[in-house]
């Protein structure tokens, strides 16, 4: 997990329930024959430095970033370059006063079906500055989003 670290409080569980998917609807996907298409990003290196891609990006009310990041529980772990980016980015908005994080989540669905996201255990988050490691939590990906939609707008 790289460089992990000790619980900054803000994983502490919080006393909400979740379950209420009224403020949680779910939408279709707008294209779904879309995520199998491939983009060429050749010639768009720099060095070492290559584009990546992020599975998900939520932004509320120029207030709340989140990033999000999936992986099968089979495929290796997230790469040094994705995770510099993506804490960089994190790190650059928090400094700025933003509420910002990275979660990166694990799922074992077969690469035939739609992942759940927003059910997939949350394994780590970038959070003010440092890695948090969620290994040992019962933590989704939801579970993450909710925790920080209540620190932005409390």
């Amino acid at each position: 997990m790289g460089e992990a670290g000790r619980n900054p409080g803000w994983f502490k569980p919080l006393k909400m329930d979740c379950s209420d998917d009224s403020q949680n609807m779910i939408r279709p996907l707008e294209h779904p024959e879309r995520a199998a298409q491939l983009i060429d990003l050749t010639g768009i290196n720099y060095g070492n430095a290559s584009p990546t891609d992020v599975d998900g990006f939520l932004e509320i009310k120029n207030k709340l970033f989140v990033f999000l990041e999936f992986k099968n529980e089979n495929a290796p772990p997230i790469g040094y370059g994705q995770r510099t980016a993506l804490e960089r980015v994190v790190d650059a908005l928090h400094q700025s006063g933003k509420v910002s994080l990275a979660v990166i989540g694990q799922h074992n669905t077969a690469h035939t079906e739609i992942v759940n996201g927003a059910a997939s255990k949350a394994l780590e988050v970038r959070w003010q500055g440092q890695w948090v490691s969620l290994e040992d939590k019962r933590y989704t990906v939801r579970d993450c989003v909710n925790k920080a939609m209540t620190y932005a707008f409390t």
